[in-house]
């Protein structure tokens, strides 16, 4: 959420004539379905569970900007599990079946030549509880998917970082800002003010330490400085690029998808994904004048 919180305190929203509310919805299922519903006009999600959203509601959600575009996640594990071969075989912890979690394991495993099948036990958690508390359940879990902050706070209670899937090096469509067709078709204008005030939180974030790092103390639930400047520092290493919705990113995600069983075939990434706000911002010269470039192109 960190690109939305960004845009709502740099006033983003407001200077393109936006008068946007923040609603509270737990969990990316909940806040699509609201978004399909029309209860919501954008969310930011993720692919997979975009992907998974559409499907199970016949939704027409789509992606028209990303702010991280590879896999993001860390592995950490309990106490006494220090290197990746101790992992194989445990209990790996998520908080629903078939979600970006469970998706970073298969593509991880995938890369590393491990059969999900044989090689870990998936155990649901949740929901029904703090994330984070779910996850560190050691009478449940062994191993679980991180995401900033977690894995610094996870590291308080004795739980470390035993791989960082960014390091992989995955297209994979992460955080994303998402919306409907049926929006864009009605208010295209809307459409593109949006992914304009987006684009410019997702830069000033990544680039402006100290506003990023104000947007995390006030938003992330958490004030020790130890968690909240690696935090910022791993969400910035990666942000950035010309904020396009990846669609390699959401090929990958189709493809563990399918390789989990959640969809009987795979999803073409163009049925996800609308290129064209971050086109228009482009043709525009939005992006020059967002990095200081005099006439914006």
């Amino acid at each position: 959420m960190a690109p939305v919180f960004a845009a709502v305190e740099g006033g983003y929203f407001r200077e393109q004539g936006l008068d946007a509310e923040l609603v509270p919805i737990l969990g990316h299922s909940r806040s699509l379905d609201a978004l399909i519903k029309g209860e919501v006009d954008f969310t930011n999600s993720v692919g997979a569970e975009l992907l998974m959203a559409n499907l199970r509601h016949g939704g027409d959600a789509v992606i028209i900007a990303s702010a991280i575009s590879r896999s993001a996640q860390q592995v950490s594990a309990r106490p006494g599990l220090t290197t990746r071969e101790q992992l194989r075989g445990k209990r790996w912890g998520v908080i629903a079946r078939n979600d970006a979690d469970e998706c970073a394991i298969a593509m991880a495993f995938e890369r590393w030549n491990w059969d999900p099948a044989k090689d870990a036990e998936i155990v649901i958690v949740g929901p029904g509880g703090s994330r984070l508390d779910m996850l560190l359940d050691e009478a449940r879990a062994d191993v679980a998917i991180m995401h900033a902050p977690e894995p610094f706070q996870a590291a308080k209670r004795g739980w470390l970082v035993v791989e960082d899937l960014g390091r992989l090096d995955v297209a994979f469509q992460n955080s994303c800002a998402a919306t409907t067709r049926r929006l864009i078709r009605e208010r295209p204008d809307t459409a593109l003010r949006y992914a304009r005030a987006y684009c410019q939180a997702v830069y000033r974030f990544r680039t402006d330490a100290a506003f990023g790092t104000g947007v995390l103390y006030k938003y992330a639930g958490e004030s020790d400085p130890g968690v909240i400047g690696p935090t910022w520092i791993m969400f910035a290493r990666f942000m950035g690029g010309m904020m396009f919705p990846s669609l390699e990113g959401m090929r990958s995600v189709a493809h563990v998808l399918h390789r989990l069983g959640a969809v009987s075939q795979l999803v073409a990434p163009e049925a996800s994904v609308d290129l064209d706000p971050v086109a228009t911002l482009e043709r525009e010269g939005f992006f020059g004048k967002l990095m200081g470039l005099k006439g914006g192109s």
